[in-house]
């Protein structure tokens, strides 16, 4: 068993009872290949599925102990941007629209920013924004390709006034985290009275979810808690917000993040996947394996350029088919039954 493991109760309740869904399959050797590697190899890893009885949240139950996962994400570095550029720019101007409709003032906060796209969008549309993430890398992308304000460090980390921000967004940022609670907590002590919170993240409730189970491309990354409508619209509660609205806006896929959990589902990627996105950490795993099989990988300025064009290429579906999307709002009288 690996000694830096940590075991918890239910990050939302803070009760120890529990059924276990199903069992882990990474291993000891597999931690010391590193967290993101583990989580990201194809074939899929993924840690012990627990359900509170209590609350009936899903979570991931031991973790990697010791700040083992902000520091893996405080060095991930930023090679998959091109992945996701043109689709997540075409989201985020819908994010952008749905969030006009809940709140009134300019003032935002995006709390794992990423490489900025959203807060880029944002700006544009007249907002005064703001970025917290993680990743040193992401970080420093968001601020030399689009000029914002973006701290690279955790959002524990950094001091905000009480009741400063009109709006602040968690676009996929709730199933990584091992207390997020907390992260709501203080979301909603920097939160002006009457602001709005929005957050997104994989359903573990949906058809796809149900259907795939195990499978499931949002079980394999590094998601340590599994939301439903239900369970994110209870945290949100407990966090101490009210009149919370499940909302949907128009999601983009790229066409390689639409192609490349496929050939990962049906176990025939990993050439497919050196030869498709060289720069990606999928494709850094995969052309260790394929060069360690002695396949050559050749002319690889060509299958960037190759990638790059795929990239340009999106699709358009509803959120809501693969998310829980709620936008909560922080009541005028403020703490109604929040307890930091």
């Amino acid at each position: 068993m690996n000694s830096l493991l940590e075991y918890r109760s239910c990050p939302n309740c803070g009760k120890d009872d529990f059924t276990v869904l199903f069992e882990s399959n990474i291993t000891d050797g597999d931690f010391q290949k590193g967290i993101e590697t583990v989580y990201m190899l194809p074939g899929g890893k993924y840690g012990r599925h627990v359900r509170c009885r209590n609350c009936h949240l899903v979570y991931v139950n031991p973790i990697e102990g010791n700040g083992k996962i902000n520091g893996d994400y405080s060095q991930r570095k930023s090679n998959d941007a091109s992945i996701i550029r043109t689709s997540r720019l075409r989201a985020a101007k819908s994010q952008v629209q749905l969030i006009r409709k809940y709140g009134s003032g300019t003032n935002l906060l995006d709390v794992g920013c990423g490489e900025g796209f959203f807060l880029f969008d944002a700006s544009k549309m007249g907002y005064i924004v703001r970025g917290v993430e993680l990743s040193q890398d992401a970080a420093e992308y968001a601020r030399r390709e689009f000029s914002l304000d973006v701290e690279a460090k955790s959002f524990e980390e950094v001091e905000f006034p009480e009741s400063y921000f009109d709006v602040v967004t968690l676009w996929q940022v709730l199933e990584h985290v091992p207390y997020p609670l907390i992260i709501l907590k203080k979301v909603h002590r920097i939160l002006k009275p009457g602001g709005v919170v929005a957050v997104a993240t994989p359903n573990f409730g949906g058809i796809l979810a149900k259907t795939l189970r195990k499978r499931w491309w949002n079980i394999r990354e590094l998601h340590i808690n599994q939301f439903t409508a239900d369970t994110l619209k209870n945290m949100l509660g407990s966090a101490g917000f009210e009149d919370m609205d499940t909302v949907c806006y128009k999601e983009h896929i790229s066409l390689p993040m639409l192609v490349i959990p496929i050939l990962r589902y049906l176990k025939i990627c990993e050439r497919l996947e050196a030869l498709i996105c060289p720069n990606s950490e999928w494709g850094k795993i995969t052309k260790v394996k394929s060069q360690n099989a002695k396949v050559k990988i050749t002319n690889q300025k060509s299958k960037i350029l190759l990638f790059s064009f795929l990239s340009l290429i999106s699709f358009p579906y509803p959120s809501r088919l693969d998310n829980c999307n709620m936008i909560a709002v922080k009541p005028q009288n403020g703490d109604r039954n929040c307890n930091s």
